[in-house]
């Protein structure tokens, strides 16, 4: 048995102590954490309960308690990892006193600790909706590695995060498996990607998350709190001039012929209200010809593009071209590092007109390819295809 599971059968184990002596786990946090003070020091398997529930109370009587008891310095190394893993949690949820006990001097780390090799960090490409892989590997004193890899999105947060350990053959197979389907992991900064998955985990913890969870993962890689790690893009970067950036953007387009972009379009909460319109263009009882048909349904889709892409999306692709040109730029793909890049600068300079980079109105044409009118199938027609193609219907925005 693991060390991981060894500590999660000590925390059921300890659960099932404090039920039997009558504490209700249950309970309201006002009932909850006195009980739990109470029972403190009673039983070792019962302290790493204790521990972690007191993290689950978002007061600043819980951290308190939690604060006095890591200056105990216990000598459980369990109890020291979930203490530390209870503070975080109430840090990320807001408690004071959780986050200025993190932000005390760090006390000498454990020898273990202090002599780990510095972790590799891992980074996929982002999806449509804003999906990465984010992972962070290291040597085992004993043999192989050990990999922490999380799911992350840029709206949701942490969507999945899981750490096994793996001998070396094994990680490589994995890597050949991610990049056959097209979520190649390119060596990162360490530091960056461990603040990514941090940030994503502040902002939406995983479903599944067991007891401890992702705190008590990454403390296999970092004793110290994470902080804000500004993205390497800047000093990565290829130098552009107006000029290159304005023919950039003009064919900018063709990163959709990339199997990166294959699925990119705008999120549907975005552009519902514009696809709804586009329907309803469609079943109007009026009767348009298909000229007239054409420039509505265009209108609609400029009007997408103004109202999403020019405003409020704007920020959110802003990132994630700016991410995907840091990709690109780690994969050692000039070309499509140096398109998105030009992408990213268009999108986070507020006064720069939208309409020159054809990427940003491939993606909002793409948004309404699934709801655009087909003519009846002609039946002398041998293939049985469609007349005409949809795309031809509509004047690209």
């Amino acid at each position: 048995m693991s060390r991981k599971d060894k500590r999660e059968a000590r925390l059921i184990h300890g659960d099932e102590i404090l039920e039997a002596r009558g504490i209700d786990l249950d309970a309201g946090d006002d009932a909850l954490l006195p009980a739990l003070v109470a029972a403190m020091g009673a039983d070792p398997d019962a302290d790493l309960s204790i521990a972690d529930w007191m993290g689950s109370i978002p007061s600043e009587e819980a951290a308190a308690n939690l604060v006095a008891w890591e200056r105990r310095s216990p000598a459980d190394k369990d109890l020291r990892r979930i203490i530390r893993a209870s503070l975080f949690r109430l840090q990320q949820r807001g408690v004071a006193g959780a986050a200025a006990a993190r932000e005390k001097p760090a006390e000498p780390a454990p020898s273990l600790v202090a002599g780990r090799p510095e972790p590799t960090g891992w980074l996929s490409p982002m999806d449509g909706a804003g999906n990465r892989l984010a992972w962070l590997s290291r040597p085992r004193p004993e043999g192989g590695l050990i990999v922490l890899s999380s799911v992350i999105n840029d709206r949701a947060g942490m969507r999945q995060v899981v750490e096994r350990t793996m001998n070396k053959a094994a990680f490589k197979e994995m890597l050949a498996g991610l990049e056959k389907q097209h979520a190649t992991l390119v060596a990162a900064p360490a530091a960056y990607v461990d603040w990514l998955m941090h940030d994503a985990y502040r902002r939406g913890v995983p479903r599944d998350e067991k007891a401890g969870g992702y705190p008590l993962m990454r403390a296999d890689f970092y004793a110290e709190a994470s902080h804000e790690i500004p993205s390497p893009l800047a000093g990565m970067a290829p130098p552009l001039t107006d000029d290159e950036i304005g023919t950039l953007l003009e064919r900018s387009a063709s990163l959709f012929e990339l199997p990166e972009f294959g699925g990119w379009a705008l999120p549907d909460d975005l552009v519902r209200v514009h696809q709804q319109r586009f329907h309803d263009a469609q079943d109007s009882t009026l009767v348009l010809s298909k000229q007239q048909m054409t420039e509505r349904l265009t209108q609609v889709i400029d009007q997408a593009f103004e109202e999403v892409i020019e405003t409020e999306a704007r920020p959110l692709y802003a990132s994630r071209l700016g991410e995907m040109a840091l990709w690109f730029q780690l994969a050692h793909r000039d070309e499509p590092a140096k398109t998105s890049l030009a992408l990213h600068r268009a999108l986070a300079d507020p006064a720069k007109r939208l309409k020159d980079a054809s990427f940003l109105r491939a993606l909002a044409f793409r948004s309404f390819m699934h709801l655009m009118p087909r003519e009846p199938h002609d039946p002398e027609t041998p293939s049985g295809g469609p007349i005409e193609e949809p795309s031809s219907l509509i004047v690209r925005p």
